[in-house]
């Protein structure tokens, strides 16, 4: 058993649906271990533990989402640019080379090393018993509703499954640290080996042991071929994550062009107002110089009013005086000519 977990299913994952055209085929097995003249032997385990074929026209990217959206579950990685949760548990469950060809092929004689003229050789039934008690087991552990795909595959050199899980907890809720994971590294490996020590029991009766973990050895139990596909896997996510890089540089760079431009902006703003102050100012040098003179002359307005308006009343008083003193000269002539033509 092998356990690799994933942000999402890719749609490079969808070759283990072998939905390839007669080009993709040639390719396929010119890279790799795939023999197309075997490929009706693959099958696949739907719920309730049902034998079909491979189901080609639902790529398992939708089968994700519909399997999420019937449940009301939203994957946390929509609508972010880079996934960042790990919402899929790939597993790959085999045994070794010739008991599982025994379990598929029985005692017919395959050729394994030409990839072709095996269209005649037909699966055995013990293939799919064991596939299927390798469905409950992971239906039973994890919940049958969380199981995306089981599909097995008879065209390479070794049988094998290819189960794609979803870690969604009883909360419907992605939780794979506290169902696989636990706390710490520990954790993960005490869970791994009692696992292990569980899928032992089940593979017991069809003469498969119980092989050594990967926490215990540090080793990825997996053929060539399923190494190189893994490897693939592993280039399509750095790529699509050195893009997601190249874009945010990308953005950041125009940020930057904008900043700088708005930094010249102020710059220049800030040049134009300190001008603008010192010709102010020089309006204003003047203005403080006369400040003095200007009190000054505020400050002397009450004493020169208060002498001007002295002065003013003076006037006035004189001039009533010498008014009553001509109107008493009048008087005295007026008088003395009627004396006179009396």
């Amino acid at each position: 058993m092998d356990i690799k977990t994933s942000k999402g299913l890719a749609q490079s994952s969808n070759e283990e649906l072998r939905a390839w055209t007669d080009k993709g085929w040639e390719q396929a097995m010119r890279e790799g271990n795939y023999d197309r003249s075997r490929e009706h032997l693959n099958f696949e385990i739907q719920r309730g533990g049902i034998v079909t074929p491979i189901d080609k026209s639902r790529p398992l990217t939708r089968l994700m989402a519909e399997n999420l959206a019937s449940r009301g579950i939203k994957d946390p990685n929509e609508g972010l640019d880079e996934p960042r949760y790990r919402t899929v548990v790939n597993f790959i469950f085999g045994g070794s080379t010739e008991r599982m060809r025994e379990l598929a092929f029985g005692n017919q004689e395959v050729d394994f090393e030409s990839k072709k003229d095996n269209e005649h050789i037909r699966r055995m039934p013990e293939i799919e018993e064991w596939a299927k008690d390798i469905y409950r087991f992971v239906a039973d552990k994890y919940g049958e509703e969380n199981i995306i795909s089981f599909i097995v595959h008879c065209d390479e050199k070794n049988p094998h499954v290819h189960c794609a899980l979803l870690p969604i907890d009883e909360e419907k809720k992605f939780a794979f640290k506290k169902i696989f994971h636990g706390q710490n590294r520990v954790d993960f490996k005490n869970y791994m080996l009692a696992l292990h020590d569980e899928l032992a029991k089940v593979n017991e009766k069809w003469g498969l042991t119980r092989g050594v973990s990967i926490t215990e050895t540090g080793a990825r139990h997996r053929s060539t071929e399923e190494y190189r596909r893994w490897l693939a896997n592993e280039c399509v996510t750095l790529e699509a994550q050195m893009d997601n890089t190249r874009r945010a540089l990308k953005d950041l760079n125009v940020e930057l062009a904008i900043a700088q431009k708005k930094q010249k902006s102020f710059t220049s703003m800030i040049e134009n107002l300190k001008a603008e102050k010192e010709r102010l100012e020089d309006e204003l040098r003047p203005l403080r110089d006369c400040k003095p003179t200007a009190i000054a002359s505020v400050r002397g307005l009450p004493v020169r009013f208060s002498t001007w308006s002295s002065r003013r009343l003076w006037l006035r008083r004189n001039w009533q005086t010498k008014r009553r003193s001509s109107m008493r000269l009048t008087s005295c002539l007026t008088l003395s000519a009627r004396i006179k033509r009396r």
